[in-house]
């Protein structure tokens, strides 16, 4: 009976240094096209997310600061206080925006140096290429007529006080960021140009807030009846009765204080007496 030979071993060939490197240049294509630019794209989210933080910041500023701050005298005011947008863009540009060595009087906004160093691409290169280029707008929004604008446009024509109301000081502030590195390249791309960010703020303030201690007073005279006893002839009366009565010299008819405190707002409570 004859024996049927077992087969040999079979040779075989070991894939595995193949396979091992196939696997290494799909991590390497992988990291150049996903991982690196989501690695960058993470860096430049936190750059905008401070652009958009800072825009709100610097809208609020401006906002306000036109409250106080008027472009132009309001009419029949004594208003020194003016400041054009441009005045304000510079401020604002200078504070929310500008380098850390920079003072906050310097409103000088050319060039590229002066710009916070992270709004710096990766490459050296700004991410804001110049204060300059920020955008800031103010306006007063009106008011709708009423009532009570038709009585205080009454109460303005009889005691020539300036009672006219307006509507919340609105500001609004843009600014544009450079394109990242490359995104020129892409046809197409959203990103090429930069983000653009807006922030806009109301303040609803009063409109004939006094502009400095001398404009106050002048206001609150209008209001006082006693003021009309500031003449010639009743001063005249008040020294000759003051060498008889002295209380009649410190008598000030029409005088206001802008400047008066109450005691409750400079001193500490009392303590209580038991």
């Amino acid at each position: 009976m004859l024996g049927i030979p077992r087969p040999g071993p079979v040779a075989c060939s070991d894939t595995r240094p193949a396979e091992s490197g196939q696997s290494l240049t799909e991590f390497v294509v992988v990291a150049a096209f996903t991982l690196i630019p989501l690695f960058f794209f993470v860096i430049y989210t936190g750059k905008w997310g401070f652009t958009q933080l800072r825009t709100i910041e610097a809208a609020r500023y401006v906002a306000w600061e036109r409250t106080i701050w008027r472009d132009q005298p309001p009419r029949g005011r004594e208003w020194f206080a003016i400041k054009s947008d441009a005045d304000l863009r510079n401020e604002a540009a200078v504070r929310f925006f500008g380098g850390h060595n920079g003072g906050l009087s310097n409103t000088d906004t050319g060039g590229g140096n002066n710009v916070d160093p992270i709004l710096t691409r990766h490459d050296g290169r700004p991410l804001l290429r110049d204060l300059g280029n920020i955008q800031v707008a103010t306006h007063a929004e009106p008011i709708s007529t009423g009532i009570s604008m038709k009585f205080l446009g009454t109460l303005m024509k009889l005691t020539d006080a300036p009672l006219r109301m307006t509507g919340p000081t609105a500001a609004t502030v843009s600014v544009q960021l450079e394109g990242l590195p490359g995104s020129a390249y892409l046809p197409g791309n959203p990103l090429a140009k930069g983000p653009q960010f807006t922030a806009q703020a109301a303040v609803l303030t009063d409109a004939w807030t006094a502009n400095g201690p001398a404009e106050e007073t002048r206001i609150v005279q209008k209001f006082l009846p006693s003021r009309l006893m500031n003449n010639t002839a009743t001063n005249a009366v008040k020294s000759a009765g003051g060498w008889l009565f002295p209380e009649l010299n410190r008598l000030d008819f029409g005088y206001v204080d802008p400047e008066v405190q109450y005691g409750d707002r400079l001193q500490p409570y009392p303590k209580e007496v038991e």
